[in-house]
């Protein structure tokens, strides 16, 4: 297995998938299950519910709908929401995506989403040679305690990652 493997589906929604009209509810949950559907680990996984976006909205962690509605903006944090629930807490979302939500006109969430997805490419090629680097060393013994090892490893350095970013939401 290559690092490479686990890489080629992850991401928010790239820029060219993005269509050039709103979206309905409906739509935008097929679209999600479409692009992120590959991730799943299992059939039963629900990427994104009409529930999940209703609490996302009531929580205020994206713009006001209008006539049911959803445009770029919002199909754009739609996708950082979903890439981060998996580590952080709702409000620290909402706290995250703060000074997006509340900028002024001046402020192009598409550049911030464009950074993003060029900062994400860099992402990849930094964690592809450490994964690559950990997925030898647990198949170069072929042994179950060496996969453990590495699994262990996996979950410490996400465990690091996530608190960094915790840190970072807590230094205001």
């Amino acid at each position: 297995m290559k690092a490479k493997n686990i890489t080629e589906t992850e991401g928010t929604l790239p820029r060219d998938v993005l269509p050039t009209v709103d979206l309905y509810m409906d739509q935008v949950i097929q679209l999600f299950e479409q692009h992120y559907g590959k991730m799943k680990r299992d059939e039963d996984e629900t990427i994104l519910t009409k529930t999940m976006i209703n609490n996302y909205a009531k929580g205020k962690l994206f713009h006001p709908v209008k006539n049911k509605k959803y445009t770029n903006e919002h199909l754009m944090l739609l996708s950082l929401i979903y890439e981060m629930k998996g580590l952080l807490s709702i409000s620290d979302i909402k706290e995250t995506l703060r000074p997006l939500n509340e900028s002024d006109e001046t402020f192009s969430l598409e550049d911030f989403y464009e950074a993003y997805q060029a900062q994400k490419v860099k992402n990849l090629e930094a964690f592809e040679a450490q994964a690559d680097t950990l997925l030898h060393a647990s198949l170069e013994k072929e042994s179950d305690v060496q996969r453990s090892l590495a699994i262990a490893s996996a979950v410490h350095m996400s465990h690091l990652y996530q608190r960094l970013a915790e840190q970072l939401i807590d230094e205001k």
